[in-house]
């Protein structure tokens, strides 16, 4: 809308007789011109007609002219003009307004679409089945709030705060079962390790009674049914494929990296017979592979947030003759991935078992020392058969505790140097042991810590400088953590080694002469 300018409108109002006076004063100077100047004399009737035409148009104009600017219309007209301006100028106001508005609306529409896009996966993990952090509600509440209040760059800094799984889609977790089936299928295939393990009620119904908490419930029923327990074993196996079957998807990545990696030393020790030193390196080998190689892949997998990750082995010594700190093996586990929060150690012995008899008894004195350990003391059995008999099963675990107590049971004492026993009838496998048992909060596998000192403490059986020769760690936690445990443990590691050789220098050396 154009504002009303009263001088243009009365120039446009006098304008039809200002032009109409101005054609009739041109036609009456050209008459008056003719005949240079004569045209009374030549054409007075034309000329005549012509001042007559331009006398009546003088007047013409000239009444307008005093009717238009009579004092009473002109204020009339003046005081129009200036409401039609003033309502002009406000509708330009208020247009002026609007366009703020629709600029802030604008904005407002596109941050709230980007906002969207980013919340959209937050959104559908709200209303899937994924895992969602304890404060996950109260922040999506906040959210909210700051978007009902336009304050998003509140609304987008919580939304980075939001924890939650990014659930795999169906075809993913397809792939996943029929994979871990395959790797159960080559392993039945077989007729040593996983198959055999089966054949003894006692492992196989400690396998379960781990495994089943770490299920879903309707998993767990099943498993814990009454079933037979070469039935039980095989039901575990089955229902472990399926990732959809656990409490906590992911625990799957470590289920079927020690399962690979149990079924590794049945098969190697299916054809060969060697000392527990070279065995621990061959088993440390194998671990390690299977964290740093197939759990560290497909963890990620799961969507869970992501977090620093360190997964691998340290070792010690590597020859019977250097001194021995602390137990064969220890493992630490630190998780945070998703409802899987765990952070816990154990000391592990390992012993050749023949036929699933073990000499548990050691000239140190080992089994009492780890028995005072309940939650952390066990002895891991390396199971072979002389002259290739029978097929082996995979490697055992069995508390400490229990395994004195059959000790004491059998009238022989737990300190002696040699101590035959029938392990079959207690323990569960490795696979087991770590992955329902040792990765589970709420289970009595494993001393629980806190901090990276409770941790060395644990590992040194509560004896400042003991270290086991081995160190397995899986470390899934925050980046601070991790790298305050994995500095921690090269350094103790790194120091222990330096006096071990200092040791081992000064041996050899001998006697100072005098």
């Amino acid at each position: 809308m154009k504002t009303r300018d009263a001088s243009e409108e009365r120039t446009e109002a006098l304008k039809q007789t200002r032009e109409h006076l101005h054609t009739c004063q041109q036609r009456y100077d050209q008459h008056k011109k003719e005949g240079h100047g004569l045209g009374w004399l030549l054409s007075p009737f034309d000329t005549y007609h012509a001042s007559g035409e331009l006398d009546q148009a003088r007047r013409d104009h000239q009444q307008a002219t005093l009717a238009y600017d009579e004092p009473a219309t002109q204020a009339a007209r003046d005081s129009q003009i200036a409401a039609d301006n003033q309502h002009v100028a406000d509708q330009h106001a208020e247009k002026a307004k609007l366009n703020i508005t629709l600029d802030t609306l604008t904005q407002f529409h596109r941050a709230l679409s980007e906002l969207s896009t980013q919340a959209a996966p937050a959104l559908a993990a709200a209303r899937g089945e994924g895992w969602l952090a304890a404060d996950f509600g109260d922040k999506l509440m906040r959210i909210d709030r700051a978007i009902r209040e336009a304050k998003f760059s509140v609304a987008r800094e919580c939304l980075a705060k939001l924890a939650f799984q990014r659930r795999p889609d169906a075809a993913v977790y397809a792939r996943l079962h029929n994979q871990a089936l395959d790797i159960r299928t080559r392993a039945y295939s077989r007729h040593h390790g996983v198959p055999i393990t089966g054949s003894f009620p006692a492992i196989v119904e400690a396998s379960a009674k781990l495994a089943a908490p770490n299920l879903k419930a309707a998993c767990s029923d099943q498993l814990l049914g009454g079933l037979h327990s070469a039935d039980q074993w095989q039901l575990l196996t089955t229902l472990a494929a399926s990732p959809e079957h656990y409490a906590v998807d992911a625990l799957w990545s470590i289920y079927w990296a020690m399962f690979q990696c149990q079924q590794k030393m049945a098969d190697y020790l299916a054809s060969a017979v060697a000392m527990e030193d070279p065995l621990n390196g061959r088993f440390s080998g194998y671990v390690e592979d299977a964290l740093s190689g197939f759990a560290f892949q497909h963890i990620p997998l799961f969507g869970y947030p992501a977090s620093q990750s360190y997964m691998g082995t340290l070792g010690l010594a590597g020859t019977p003759e250097e001194s021995r700190l602390g137990a064969d093996i220890g493992v630490i586990i630190c998780l945070n991935i998703g409802g899987l929060v765990c952070r816990k150690a154990v000391l592990l012995q390992a012993k050749r078992a023949k036929d699933w008899a073990a000499n548990i008894g050691s000239e140190k004195a080992q089994l009492p020392k780890l028995s005072k350990l309940p939650r952390a003391g066990y002895y891991l059995f390396y199971h072979e058969s002389p002259d290739f008999r029978f097929d082996s099963p995979v490697p055992t675990v069995s508390s400490a505790q229990a395994l004195q107590q059959l000790i004491l049971d059998s009238n022989r004492q737990p300190d002696a140097a040699s101590l035959h026993l029938d392990v079959r009838t207690t323990g569960c496998d490795w696979a087991s042991f770590i992955s329902f048992g040792l990765c589970n909060a709420a289970s009595n596998v494993g001393e629980p810590f806190d901090t990276v000192d409770d941790a060395m403490r644990i590992l040194g059986s509560g004896e400042t400088g003991e270290l086991p020769l081995r160190l397995f760690v899986v470390a899934i936690e925050d980046e601070p953590f991790a790298m305050a445990l994995q500095l921690r443990v090269r350094e103790q590691y790194q120091s222990a080694k330096k006096q071990l050789e200092a040791s081992k220098k000064k041996t050899q050396k001998g006697p100072r002469p005098r």
